[in-house]
C-alpha cells in the first residue's frame, strides 16, 4: 500500500511540473495527465469529476483537489480494470446508472429555466390567498388521571400554590418534569378538546378541568403571540423553486406524451424481481 502512494505522489508531481509550462491554449480537456495500464487520465475527467462534488469540496485548494481527484481517478481504474465489466449483473447495472445519470442531466439542464419577477409576483399573490396571519399560544398544563384529582389540583391552585410546583409534583405526563410547560405550539397541534379550551383563555388565566384522550388536565395559558404573513422576500427563495419544479414537470410531460411506449403482453410472477439468481454468470 506505501509503494502505491508513493507511485502516486510521483505520478501528481511529475504531471503538475509539466502542466505548469504549459501555456492555456496549450492545454484542452484531451491533455493526458496519467496512463493507466494503457489508459488515459485527461484534463476532462479530472474537471467533470471536480464539477460533481459538493460545495465541500469544491472549497479545497486547487493545487489539494488536483491532487486528490488524480489520485482518485487512478485508483478507480485501476480497481475497475480487476473487474469483469461483461458479466450480466454489471451489464445491466451500468446500463440502469448510465440512465439515471443521464436523466438527472437533463432534470439539472432544466433548472436552469429562466424565472422572471412577473412569475415570483404571480405565485406570491397566489399564495396570499386564504392566508391569515397565524396564532400561536404558549401554555402548561398538569395532567392527572381523573376528575377528581383535577378539581384538587383546581383548589390548590386558588389556595395560592404555584402552578410549576403542582406539576412537578401530580402531573403524569411527560411535562410535569419541566413545571408542565408544553412551549409555544400552533392550531391543530393539540387535541381537539385540549386546543378549544386554551383557545378561550386569556393570558396568565387557568382552565377548569378538561378531559381528553389522555386523562384530566389544568390549562395555564401563559403568551400569545401572532406571526405574520411572510413577504415575498422571506419566502422568495421558495416560490423560485415551486416555480421551476412546475417548469420542469411541464418538460417531462411533453417528453413522456411524445415518447412511444409499448408494454409486453406476457404475464409473470411480480415475485421475479427477487430473482438474483438470473444475472449470475
Amino acid at each position: 500500500m506505501r509503494s502505491i502512494v508513493i507511485f502516486l505522489s510521483f505520478i501528481f508531481a511529475i504531471y503538475v511540473n509539466h502542466i505548469s509550462y504549459l501555456s492555456a491554449e496549450e492545454v484542452s480537456e484531451k491533455t493526458v495527465l496519467a496512463t493507466v495500464n494503457g489508459e488515459n487520465i485527461t484534463i476532462g475527467n479530472v474537471i467533470s469529476f471536480r464539477s460533481r462534488l459538493s460545495e465541500e469540496y469544491q472549497s479545497i485548494e486547487d493545487n489539494v483537489l488536483f491532487d486528490g481527484i488524480l489520485k482518485q481517478l487512478i485508483q478507480q481504474i485501476i480497481l475497475s480494470q480487476n473487474v469483469n465489466s461483461n458479466s450480466r449483473k454489471i451489464k445491466y447495472a451500468l446500463e440502469n446508472q448510465t440512465r439515471a445519470f443521464l436523466s438527472q442531466e437533463l432534470l439539472g439542464n432544466l433548472s436552469e429555466v429562466e424565472i422572471v419577477e412577473s412569475e415570483i409576483k404571480s405565485l406570491y399573490e397566489d399564495f396570499l390567498v386564504g392566508v391569515k396571519e397565524q396564532k400561536e399560544f404558549n401554555a402548561s398544563h398538569i395532567l392527572v388521571e381523573t376528575q377528581g384529582e383535577a378539581k384538587k389540583i383546581l383548589e390548590s391552585l386558588k389556595n395560592g400554590i404555584d402552578f410549576s410546583e403542582l406539576a412537578k409534583k401530580h402531573s403524569t405526563g411527560p411535562s410535569g418534569a419541566k413545571g408542565g410547560a408544553l412551549g409555544w405550539f400552533g392550531e391543530g397541534a393539540m387535541v381537539p378538546e385540549f386546543e378549544n379550551a386554551v383557545t378561550k383563555l386569556s393570558v396568565d388565566e387557568v382552565s377548569l378541568p378538561v378531559v381528553t384522550q389522555f386523562g384530566w388536565h389544568i390549562i395555564k395559558l401563559n403568551e400569545i403571540r401572532i406571526i405574520p404573513i411572510p413577504g415575498i422576500e422571506e419566502i422568495r427563495e421558495d416560490l423560485i423553486t415551486e416555480i421551476k419544479k412546475k417548469k420542469i414537470e411541464i418538460e417531462m410531460n411533453k417528453l413522456i406524451d411524445a415518447a412511444d411506449v409499448v408494454f409486453t403482453d406476457l404475464e409473470f410472477d411480480s415475485r421475479i424481481i427477487r430473482e438474483d439468481s438470473l444475472l449470475h454468470d
